[in-house]
């Protein structure tokens, strides 16, 4: 290595942020110890720096798929806290996921997602990386979507517009609405039972996946 990249190097691990809890130093000093970086562990999760600065802050959860997938890139087992009902999944499924409950009406548990087994590839996700499924929980997208139905997800991937979507707050709530519009720092979604459109801030969200099929 020549001069010129150690003093990269050194100013890279100046530059990086404390993590905020106990499990998050035991996780970046493992991905750091591995040799690999920030930017890395982005472009394995599809997030730009600055998702990956929030959370390493924690001011963003890692949610289960994601998990997942930093232990299978980091050759370890998944810790006790991610593996309740964990099951293999077989080459051409991906996961199905369910939500612990509904805190509301509208509002799903994301941060507390529980794996219910596995389901068939959609062909949507094809070449997709980390794809999963979601089972519905609520009414607010009927009749478009009923409790019970399954909904296939492409990870932190904007949709477009008019393209159904799963966001996900900060605090780890997660929505199943239609995307309308991002302008000016706000994301529009709607939902149709009843219909109406709600807003977020960009800074309120900790990630957003595009609904590619369902089933």
């Amino acid at each position: 290595m020549d001069i010129s990249s150690k003093l990269v190097r050194m100013s890279d691990t100046r530059r990086r942020a404390e993590p905020a809890t106990a499990e998050l130093r035991t996780l970046f000093e493992r991905i750091y110890g591995a040799g690999k970086t920030n930017a890395d562990l982005g472009r394995l999760l599809g997030l730009d720096g600055s998702q990956v600065t929030r959370i390493i802050k924690g001011q963003r959860q890692i949610q289960r798929h994601e998990w997942n997938r930093i232990e299978e890139w980091l050759g370890g087992e998944i810790p006790e806290s991610h593996e309740a009902g964990e099951v293999a999944i077989m080459p051409g499924l991906v996961p199905l996921y369910g939500w612990a409950g509904a805190a509301s009406a509208e509002r799903l548990t994301f941060a507390e997602q529980s794996m219910l087994g596995a389901v068939p590839r959609h062909p949507n996700q094809l070449n997709v990386r980390g794809a999963f499924a979601l089972r519905v929980s609520d009414e607010s997208m009927s009749p478009r979507y009923e409790p019970g139905e399954t909904v296939y997800v492409a990870p932190n991937q904007w949709p477009a517009r008019e393209q159904d979507c799963i966001l996900v707050t900060n605090e780890g709530f997660g929505y199943l609405k239609r995307f309308v519009r991002r302008a000016e720092g706000i994301v529009t979604v709607r939902q149709l039972n009843p219909d109406e459109e709600l807003t977020f801030a960009v800074g309120e969200i900790s990630a957003m996946h595009a609904v590619v099929g369902r089933g």
